[in-house]
């Protein structure tokens, strides 16, 4: 991040800047400069205050290391209003960073490279397991982040990674593919990104038979006589009224393959009706508002909004209802189903969607249900002495120094073991007027 050629060459004014403009300029890049070289400072402090929380964790003996860990990684969380599960994966980068990557730690807090540097060396390098190998590999890759961007770093570092590793890149493969997997990532108004990390060439190959699908199909809309076109035989007709672009189209054939073993909307259909492709695992929450046809956004029981009409959609294939009584700003107040035990369950997934340890966002689907006052010591099975904790957190309440009291609302009350107190408080599953749901 050195800037020393940047701010002692000659300035060439830009076309419409005046001198004196020029030299606020000049004052401006070097404050720019200076407040990088700064934050990257603070983030190999960061570092290394990580790794000394993880070492004090380990300290406490083999037998305990494990809770330990959780322990500290959740008070540390807690203060900084962030996910103990982050924070752990942080503390255990912030080991491995400093531990094979001290030179490229070194770097980041003298201001010469970029977190994002940092992370790019870490990724490309850490399966680099000879110590030689990767002590060529860090100091190679050093020399390109002095003087190159992230972006261009990354394909550089993996290149090097590739040449100095000394590891057949077959076995490599290998061992990357058993990490393989999908996962979902909630974004705002009612979308969320589904994700699949694969080999690259099935991805690409997944990739590409969704695009030549995706252009058949535009093909046909354009072209209605072009049957003759690839994959235009098994792709359909699209309506004339489609005007959707190639990534648009590419997207919607993918979640039809996905949900439907078809490629398009209009064979989907024939095979599988609209209502019955998503089933009774996605919980939504509606608006009997939304219902009747208006535009109340419902929400998903993991907390991302839906829009009214998917919400519709849906509501008109389910086979069962709860009906949930909220007040003036939503929260929960009561429930009404046939069997009371199953009317608590439904009030508690609607308060708290989640588990209730700070930050963590575990859907509560995957969580147990909590007597926050323990059963045997005279803790009622109500709503209010019930929660949703994830078993990483149920296991950190039951053997660690952590408590929790819950409060009015469903208000929980974590006390950490250094005394500090973390509430966690009940987000409204939708914000609308009160009402019935």
């Amino acid at each position: 991040m050195s800037a020393t050629t940047l701010l002692t060459a000659e300035p060439t004014p830009p076309a419409g800047l005046t001198p004196a403009q020029v030299e606020v300029l000049r004052t401006l890049t070097q404050r720019v400069v200076a407040a990088r070289a700064a934050k990257a400072a603070a983030d190999a402090a960061e570092l290394r205050v990580l790794a000394e929380a993880m070492a004090l964790a380990t300290s406490r003996g083999a037998e305990r290391s494990d809770l330990a860990v959780r322990e500290i990684a959740a008070e540390l969380a807690a203060a900084v209003r962030a996910s103990d599960r982050t924070i752990q994966a942080r503390m255990d980068d912030a080991v491995m960073a400093l531990g094979r990557f001290g030179a490229t730690v070194d770097a980041l807090g003298k201001g010469e490279i970029e977190r994002t540097h940092l992370n790019a060396i870490v990724d490309a390098g850490a399966h680099i397991d000879d110590e030689a190998a990767r002590g060529a590999y860090e100091a190679a890759a050093l020399d390109h982040a002095r003087r190159e961007s992230p972006g261009r770093l990354r394909p550089a570092a993996r290149l090097l990674a590739q040449r100095f590793d000394p590891v057949p890149s077959q076995e490599r493969h290998t061992l990357a593919a058993a990490a393989r997997r999908v996962w979902v990532d909630d974004g705002d108004d009612g979308m969320a990104d589904l994700v699949l990390r694969c080999a690259a060439a099935v991805a690409h190959g997944a990739f590409d038979r969704a695009t030549r699908i995706a252009r058949a199909v535009i093909d046909a809309r354009e072209k209605p006589d072009a049957n003759h076109a690839e994959g235009a035989r098994d792709c359909g007709e699209a309506p004339a009224s489609d005007v959707r672009t190639l990534s648009q189209v590419r997207a919607d054939v993918l979640a039809d393959l996905i949900l439907t073993g078809h490629a398009t909307s209009a064979e989907s259909a024939s095979s599988i009706p609209t209502g019955e492709a998503i089933h009774a695992q996605v919980h939504v929450i509606v608006p009997v508002t939304t219902l009747a046809g208006g535009g109340e956004a419902g929400a998903l029981a993991t907390g991302g909004p839906i829009d009214p009409e998917s919400a519709r959609r849906l509501a008109a294939g389910a086979t069962t209802w709860t009906r949930l009584l909220t007040d003036s700003s939503g929260h929960v107040l009561a429930t009404e189903a046939y069997r009371p035990s199953s009317a608590i369950r439904a009030a508690l997934v609607a308060r708290d969607r989640h588990c209730r340890f700070p930050g963590c966002r575990q859907p509560a689907r995957r969580c147990d249900i909590d007597h926050t006052h323990a059963r045997e010591h005279g803790g009622p099975t109500s709503i209010g002495n019930l929660a949703h904790l994830c078993r990483r957190h149920h296991v950190l309440k039951h053997r660690t120094a952590w408590r929790v009291v819950q409060r009015p609302g469903g208000v929980l009350e974590w006390t950490s073991p250094t005394g500090l107190v973390y509430p966690d408080v009940p987000t409204p599953p939708l914000m609308f007027t009160a009402g019935y749901v």
